[in-house]
């Protein structure tokens, strides 16, 4: 073999082995697991049918680059999952900002009462909403926001019976489902009493509690309705808690662009509207599993609707006032698109 012909086998060789290099540090690079911190429920609908199928599609844009793994139990408690997701204990996670009062006050506002009965329209309003006014605050920094949605819109639980005028919640014991529901429940004359959902059908059946905000899907979850067997609808809903699906910024920022436009792509108001579609069939069939176990549902009546009007309007001014001084400069624009975005 010459020098000349040794010369140039040992370049091919050279090439083909820096070839392989890259080859195998790009694909390693680009295999991206996103470990899911769930503390929801495995059967609850926004994992099977909001995260599963959401998953299914990042995998598939991504052409398997990126993948969500659903880990067996949750990383610490539901309240501390913005922690553990921005500490890099989970990569991603779902969290409700209600469940830790004071820290996000801006997401109130996706929690107000009287905006919307209808949470397919409601999810994707919210999200839009944030999208323009609460995203360029970062309210989330050191993660990734993949949508924010209002859920489902609460109505009255109640132990003895229909709420029919303000009157009959006048020291009415309720639960409190999140931070602003307390100044909801004291608006109305009522007692809050701040308890997971989880000890709900003990503190009803003995007596503790005399009411609460949910939806109807929570109650045929809960069977609430064998303890809680009479709920007044509100149009507009008494309130609804926020939800947001955040990924570790680093994590994040560790998956190419490419695969990152993909996946937003699939995400944001598209997500926003599966998870309020997913809510909004559930509500639907909650309505009629009860109704036909028996349970009293009726829409609240004109008094009660003008009462309550009444009681909570301060509640949307108190929003802009918190919302100032968390920093927001129009909080008032906020308030009146989204109102008028879900009308």
């Amino acid at each position: 073999m010459t020098q000349t012909t040794l010369l140039t086998a040992r370049r091919a060789i050279s090439s083909m082995a820096i070839a392989v290099l890259t080859l195998t540090a790009s694909s390693t690079w680009a295999q991206t697991v996103l470990k899911y911190s769930r503390w929801l429920p495995p059967k609850h609908a926004i994992n099977v049918e909001v995260l599963e199928p959401w998953a299914a599609d990042v995998k598939r844009v991504t052409e398997g680059r990126v993948t969500l793994e659903f880990l067996p139990k949750a990383v610490a408690t539901p309240a501390a999952q913005f922690d553990v997701i921005h500490d890099g204990l989970a990569d991603f996670g779902v969290i409700l900002p209600g469940y830790t009062p004071g820290r996000f006050p801006m997401f109130d506002l996706g929690e107000l009462p009287l905006i919307s009965s209808d949470v397919s329209e409601l999810a994707p309003a919210f999200y839009r909403v944030y999208a323009k006014y609460l995203a360029p605050l970062k309210p989330f920094a050191g993660t990734h926001v993949l949508t924010v949605f209002s859920t489902t819109p609460n109505h009255l639980l109640t132990r003895s019976g229909l709420v029919t005028q303000m009157e009959d919640t006048k020291g009415m014991k309720m639960r409190a489902p999140s931070k602003s529901s307390v100044a909801i429940i004291q608006a109305i004359g009522a007692v809050a009493i701040q308890k997971p959902i989880s000890e709900m059908y003990e503190l009803a059946a003995t007596g503790v509690v005399d009411g609460t905000f949910n939806a109807r899907t929570a109650v045929f979850d809960w069977k609430l309705n064998k303890v809680m067997p009479y709920m007044t609808l509100v149009k507009g809903g008494i309130g609804q808690p926020v939800m947001a699906f955040l990924v570790n910024e680093k994590k994040w920022n560790s998956i190419s662009a490419a695969d990152r436009d993909a996946i937003m792509a699939i995400s944001g108001e598209k997500l926003a509207a599966l998870a309020g579609k997913s809510y909004a069939a559930h509500e639907l069939a909650a309505q009629q599993k009860l109704s036909a176990d028996g349970m009293t549902i009726k829409d609240a009546s004109p008094k009660l609707m003008a009462q309550l009007q009444e009681a909570l309007k301060p509640l949307g001014q108190a929003w802009v006032d918190s919302a100032k001084k968390a920093g927001m400069t129009n909080p008032e624009a906020a308030l009146a698109e989204f109102r008028a975005d879900v009308k």
